[in-house]
Formats: C-alpha cells, structure tokens, sequence
C-alpha cells in the first residue's frame, strides 16, 4: 500500500524574518539594559517581545490556513460525467478525490495508483455490509498491510457493486484495514478493470469498458 505524505507549507519568509529581527532587538535590548541604559533597552525589550508575539500568531493563522487546505482536500470536487468519460479534477492537496458508491453507500476515495488493492475503513465496511471472505480461486484471503507502523493483518472482502461516475463495477475484491483512519483507497484493482485511465491537465480521466 502507498503511503500518503502531505506537505505542510512553511511560515512565510517575510514573517519569518521580521521573528528573526525581533529576537535580536530582544536581544540588544537585554545588552544595553544590562550595560548602556536601562530605559532604552526596556524599550527595545518591549518592541522585540510585542514583535514576537505578533509574527507568532500570523504563523500560527498561517498554519491553520494549511490545515484547512488539508481537510478541504479531502472533500474532493464534483465529479464531471462527459459522454463515457468521468473526468475527475485534482485536490488542492495534489491528490485525486472521488465519491464512490459501495453497496449503495457514499464514500470519500483517494485514488491511488501505488495501492494494489482498494482499501476501506471497518466502518465502511459495516455500513457497506461487507464481510471477510476467503476464496482462493479469486485470491481472496488475508493480507499484510505495509505501514509506517509495521505489518498489519487485515481481511478481504468482495464490494458487490461499486459506482463512480459512469463506471460500474461488480464483485470487486477490497481490503479491510483496521486503523486506516477516514481515507478509503481505490486501488489498482479498481483501475485495472476500465477501458482507460489517464491524467490531462491536472484531471483524472476514467473511461469504462
């Protein structure tokens, strides 16, 4: 299974210079305090530590404008149906993000090629009433799941039906992860089974068989 980074963006560099020149005037004002004047270093004491605190809180805006970013990536854009073509446009995240329909249930996917398998959360899968099966001739059993925590163990299940767009697809084996968190996968299995894929101008492009 790929591992999903995100990047968060840095503070910008104008505040993050103004901080720098804050500090030092903190700093010449504790050494003229100490050794020139008391008053004026006090001052540039206070200018510094008010400085600080401002560059703090925009950096602190700034990080949680990023968040946002974040979460709103998730909730990917309206898929576009054109002829047979479903035409998927990319997150603000650099991402792929698609609503899909198992089993009549609506689910946030992340599209990801490096996936072999599509993956659900259990809760998913409880609300989508998949169970684990075991069917060698499909290839259908337990797996392992690579982490950054380590090898899991997780059960298969089959997806009856699966819609995304103008694609429908049945029987579709899937992977139950435990801990997966809220970011479901459609995988290569999913992919693998349409006409075409490809990406145009920051937009997925699926056409069905």
């Amino acid at each position: 299974m790929a591992m999903l980074n995100t990047l968060i963006e840095l503070p910008n560099p104008l505040v993050l210079g103004a901080a720098f020149a804050f500090m030092a005037l903190v700093l010449v004002g504790g050494i003229i305090r100490n050794e020139v004047s008391a008053g004026m270093g006090m001052v540039l004491r206070v200018i510094g530590n008010t400085g600080l605190a401002i560059s703090f809180g925009v950096t602190l805006l700034q990080l949680g404008g990023a968040f946002t970013g974040m979460t709103s990536a998730a909730h990917a854009a309206e898929v576009d149906v054109n002829g047979m073509e479903t035409r998927i446009p990319m997150g603000s995240d650099g991402h792929f993000w698609i609503t899909a329909k198992i089993n009549g249930v609506d689910q946030r996917f992340l599209v990801d090629t490096g996936a072999t398998y599509t993956t659900v959360s259990s809760d998913v899968a409880d609300r989508a009433g998949l169970v684990p099966v075991e069917d060698e001739k499909a290839g259908i059993g337990r797996v392992m799941l690579h982490t950054a925590n380590g090898d899991t163990p997780a059960d298969m299940a089959r997806i009856d039906h699966v819609q995304v767009g103008s694609i429908d697809a049945e029987r579709m084996p899937a992977v139950i992860a435990p801990g997966i968190g809220t970011t479901n996968v459609l995988g290569m299995n999913f992919l693998s089974g349409l006409k075409s894929w490809r990406v145009e101008d920051n937009t997925l492009i699926l056409m069905p068989r």
